[in-house]
């Protein structure tokens, strides 16, 4: 996304993993003291909080880091967003919805189903109650090149010959990472506000996207072996159809389909 803010002035900041940007500071968003001085060094007029725990069996075993950075994390930013009268964007997720029909609308009721939903929907409720101006972004399963990912595993695990199982009765709506950002530039640039579902353009099986990674990379697409959700070892539930409609930003920005999203990721990968 750095690359996409080309012209304008961008700080960024990480964690643990230091970032190679000029404008990059470290921050633990829980801490509050922390996020009040890097508000103050940089007085922001557009914040892109991506910062989560999002390991989803993690955040059932780890409860309270859970909350910490999903919901307090979430809360100490929208409060600084609010006193330097700046816009917003938080990033969070299709696990906010039980699964139980899928093709979910931005007004749908919310109820999670493990507590990594839970505590990203405390987080946008934080936003909510906080923030005068903001845009909730709803995600899911992201992937792109870099940081290793549903999609990345897939390939490399190919590449080496190794059998996968996917389960085929898991329904998203995979979105490029890059996608993501080009939907969300575009939203802030509209000045838009309130809750969208910044998704891929499609509602797949996790099994029937492994197979369309393995075509657009030509590989091997029978050692993807169809898997049983409940024969899975999760510690977490997950929800069966967390798909999202993404009619409301399609206005502003249409996302891409499967098949272009794996097009313009193996293009970014060459």
């Amino acid at each position: 996304m750095h690359e996409m803010l080309a012209g304008e002035n961008v700080f960024v900041t990480y964690h643990s993993n230091p970032i190679v940007a000029k404008d990059s500071f470290q921050l633990d968003i829980t801490d509050r003291s922390q996020v009040e001085k890097v508000f103050r060094d940089v007085s922001p007029g557009v914040i892109i909080h991506t910062a989560a725990f999002t390991n989803v069996d993690g955040c059932e075993s780890q409860k309270e880091k859970a909350r910490m950075v999903n919901a307090e994390g979430a809360r100490n930013v929208a409060i600084e967003a609010k006193k330097y009268g700046a816009k917003l964007v938080y990033i969070s997720t299709d696990y906010v919805f039980d699964g139980h029909k899928g093709m979910y609308k931005e007004g749908d009721v919310t109820n999670p189903i493990n507590h990594y939903g839970l505590t990203k929907l405390q987080g946008e409720q934080a936003v909510v109650d906080v923030c005068d101006d903001f845009i909730i972004a709803r995600t899911s399963v992201l992937y792109g090149r870099g940081r290793k990912n549903f999609t990345t595993w897939i390939i490399d695990e190919l590449k080496n010959r190794k059998e996968l199982t996917i389960v085929t009765d898991q329904f998203v709506s995979p979105t490029l990472n890059t996608d993501l950002s080009h939907q969300i530039i575009a939203l802030i640039e509209a000045d838009a506000a309130g809750i969208y579902h910044t998704a891929g353009a499609e509602r797949i099986s996790r099994f029937d996207f492994a197979q369309k990674v393995a075509e657009g990379f030509e590989l091997d697409p029978d050692l993807i072996v169809p898997y049983a959700s409940e024969r899975m070892n999760w510690l977490a539930k997950r929800p069966m159809d967390s798909s999202l409609d993404v009619s409301k930003v399609s206005k502003v920005r249409k996302p891409l389909r499967v098949h272009e999203a794996i097009k313009t990721l193996r293009g970014e990968m060459s």
